[in-house]
């Protein structure tokens, strides 16, 4: 419902879900796999951190484009991310225009993490992220919704 809010009144084409990323602890940095956007102008991608561990544990992840089929990969700005302070869902929502990150400087936490694009002209996404600390582990699964 979120979604339908941020996504132009004037694209009708169905939507289509895909996992990024399942569920899974990680420890070191990484990227996803490269994923086709070759039809999509608008996307949606939620990430939600279910744990973390290790002393003074920071994560930070982000979506990154390619306009060459995923040889050269590109940081992607939000039109607008959201977060929320716990995964219930009752923490404070907060909202950063323009930010590169969709998990920002995440530490002794964990939370429901969306970035909107709503300008995309690319053909293949993917998330970054970068985890440090002393023995940091984070849990985190990432999808998105493309228009």
């Amino acid at each position: 419902m979120l979604a339908a809010l941020f996504l132009s009144p004037f694209a009708h084409a169905a939507a289509t879900r895909t996992e990024i990323i399942a569920s899974a602890a990680f420890t070191t940095s990484g990227n996803s796999a490269a994923i086709s956007t070759a039809t999509a102008t608008q996307l949606m991608v939620g990430v939600d951190v279910t744990a973390q561990s290790g002393t003074t544990p920071v994560l930070d992840l982000w979506l990154q484009v390619s306009d060459d089929g995923g040889t050269t990969w590109y940081d992607m700005p939000a039109d607008l991310t959201l977060k929320t302070a716990n995964t219930a869902g009752t923490g404070t929502l907060s909202s950063s225009p323009g930010a590169r990150d969709i998990v920002d400087n995440l530490s002794a936490a964990t939370g429901q993490f969306l970035g909107i694009y709503k300008h995309i002209a690319t053909d293949r996404v993917r998330l970054k992220w970068i985890i440090s600390g002393t023995t940091p582990s984070f849990t985190f699964s990432a999808s998105m919704v493309a228009k």
